[in-house]
């Protein structure tokens, strides 16, 4: 059944908390909002209701605040009810959770509960639980970022994000799965022996990638295993993850709050996010939004990334187009050229700069921690993805090796080469007379799993990286966006687009997102059943041998362009996951697979949007 869309939000977590919640404290400007409703004026939530009675895959976040807050429902109920539909739907094959600790979800809600039986206030949150990505911390609870060497590592405080969740009276549900140390949009860990690191997998589709490398956030989400959901991103990482499960996902530039954090640079990236039900508790909302007349600029090329967009990608793009058409909204085509350019000259001195400040920012994490049975060289030769301790090997091991990059490296591409990329965003958006510019999140819709990473192919076989979302852009520019969903490709998995605008826009971006999904709509919930509940999944790592390149040639029979098989241990309640990858080529990549288990590749789409669904009037 649908229901209102989910979101995630990169943003300052507490803006859309005190929002929420009223809590002032958190967000002076905001009014109180004790039960926000959805945003969707048909998702109003019942009225009351008991574990008994209620389908928590009905529940939105608000849904639930208002029944938590009136009382309709304890905080332990509603947690019994997630753990039921958790475990009736046999949820734990999708590997969301890297810890779940039920006893102590259960006794936090009963501490909410007694406080509530006491006669005391438990507003805004009244007992919510949040789903928190595996690189937050959460005192009482290990932060591994899904690496081997910081397995049972409990910090000894909580992120500052998370006092004020659990201020606001709102509960923790677990720590959530990641691409190991948040490195991919795909949050593909291989199976290691003994290294107990496991993939999370898309609940609409568990073949497919769940996007990353805030994977297991949304996924759990999306599968109604939680009302929302914490994320932190650098280069999509919320975003990614929000299109590949029919959520909503937005940047925030007002401001930030990184302490307590692992990540993997101090200057150069990382935005905390959450997924929740959708943006309405924001205080920035403007109700009356309307399409009609909105100025969009559409790129006329996305060189940036790659040569085009799938065909399913660009017919669904196109019908989405031509939908905001109708709606009113003015596309306004221009030539990013420009901005083709400074992600190209800033690219790789952003992948340097993030590289050299690896070590620091590592060490800085231990240090803090006070963990003085590691040193980042522990961390390094832990890594359980063979290409990431390939990739970190010249930035970690600087005291064995020569340093890569260098300080001055270093300053530069802070003071020029990324605000140049800044700039060139700003300059080319002042020059459309837009409100936002907008373009699909990805140039594909979301792949398979053994189809993808390091490259992707397309159907007339030409073999492109893996990076195909356009959320890079963003992310140096700085801009404030939002990704939405925009329909279901021809395998039932969601795909969206994105709009972004300058910094401080945070207040048009969530009105945008109240605009998109009144037009959107919900997306259709996964099955209430995971397609491979009984078994679980094996993804192996298998070395590709041909190295993708824009132009390159055609690969041969003997070469393979990903590096990870995919296959079910065990009996599937999917008698297709059950047979799933043990036959034909290992490690060839093969695409997508329908639902019926038909395979259909991409073909290239050059670009873009026919002119008939391009309007300059107005």
């Amino acid at each position: 059944m649908a229901r209102s869309l989910r979101m995630v939000s990169i943003c300052l977590v507490v803006t859309a908390f005190g929002a929420c919640a009223g809590a002032q404290e958190l967000s002076r400007a905001a009014p109180r909002h004790v039960h926000p409703r959805s945003l969707l004026q048909t998702a109003a939530a019942p009225a009351s209701g008991t574990p008994a009675t209620i389908d928590v895959a009905l529940l939105s976040a608000t849904d639930a605040i208002a029944l938590l807050c009136s009382r309709n429902i304890t905080s332990v109920a509603y947690v019994q009810a997630l753990f039921a539909h958790y475990d009736n739907g046999g949820f734990a094959c999708l590997n969301s959770f890297i810890t779940l600790n039920r006893p102590q979800v259960l006794a936090d809600a009963a501490a909410v509960d007694a406080k509530a039986a006491a006669g005391q206030s438990i507003t805004p949150l009244c007992g919510l639980p949040l789903a928190v990505k595996d690189s937050i911390d959460v005192q009482g609870y290990p932060t591994t970022g899904a690496t081997p060497a910081l397995a049972g590592h409990i910090p000894p405080y909580s992120a500052p994000l998370i006092d004020m969740y659990k201020q606001a009276n709102g509960i923790i549900l677990g720590k959530m799965n990641l691409a190991e140390l948040s490195t991919s949009i795909g949050s593909i860990n291989p199976n290691i022996p003994g290294n107990n690191i496991t993939t999370p997998l898309n609940p609409y589709n568990q073949t497919k990638i769940p996007g990353g490398s805030s994977g297991g956030s949304a996924a759990s989400v999306a599968a109604r295993i939680a009302p929302w959901a914490l994320c932190e991103d650098t280069g999509g990482s919320c975003r990614s993850p929000a299109i590949a499960n029919g959520a909503m996902g937005r940047t925030m530039t007002d401001l930030i709050t990184l302490d307590s954090i692992l990540r993997s640079s101090n200057m150069t990236s990382t935005a905390v996010g959450s997924i929740p039900d959708p943006v309405a508790c924001n205080a920035f909302i403007d109700p009356n939004i309307t399409l009609k007349g909105l100025r969009l600029g559409l790129p006329s090329n996305f060189g940036w990334v790659n040569p085009g967009l799938s065909s399913q990608m660009a017919n669904l793009t196109n019908a989405a187009l031509a939908k905001l058409v109708a709606a009113g909204v003015v596309l306004v085509p221009f030539d990013s050229s420009n901005l083709d350019q400074a992600i190209a000259v800033s690219w790789a001195g952003g992948t340097e700069a993030g590289g050299y400040e690896l070590p620091d920012a590592l060490s800085r994490y231990l240090f803090r921690h006070n963990y003085t049975d590691l040193n980042v060289l522990d961390i390094f030769n832990g890594i359980n993805k063979p290409t990431i301790k390939s990739g970190y090997e010249p930035y970690i091991n600087y005291r064995e090796f020569q340093r890569v990059g260098s300080d001055t490296d270093w300053v530069e591409y802070l003071s020029t080469g990324r605000p140049s990329v800044a700039k060139a965003w700003r300059d080319t958006f002042a020059a459309q007379d837009v409100q936002a510019f907008l373009y699909p999140g990805s140039a594909v819709t979301v792949q398979a799993l053994d189809a993808f990473e390091p490259a992707v192919q397309f159907d007339n076989g030409t073999v492109v990286s893996a990076n195909t979302s356009f959320f890079q852009i963003d992310s140096i520019s700085t801009a404030t966006a939002l990704a939405f969903p925009i329909g279901m490709d021809n395998t039932g998995t969601p795909a969206g687009m994105q709009i972004s605008a300058p910094p401080g826009q945070d207040g048009l971006m969530l009105s945008l997102g109240l605009a998109m999904e009144r037009m959107f709509g919900p997306m259709p919930a996964p099955p209430t059943t995971a397609a491979c509940s009984g078994c679980t999944a094996n993804v192996s790592y298998v070395p590709a041998n041909y190295n993708a390149t824009l132009d390159g040639p055609i690969p041969n029979a003997t070469e393979t362009w990903t590096s990870y098989t995919l296959t079910f241990n065990g009996q599937c309640a999917s008698n297709y996951l059950t047979s799933y990858g043990k036959s034909g080529p290992v490690g060839k990549g093969v695409s997508l697979l329908d639902t019926t288990g038909i395979r259909s590749n991409y073909v290239n789409a050059t670009m873009l949007v026919p002119a008939a669904n391009i309007s300059t009037a107005g």
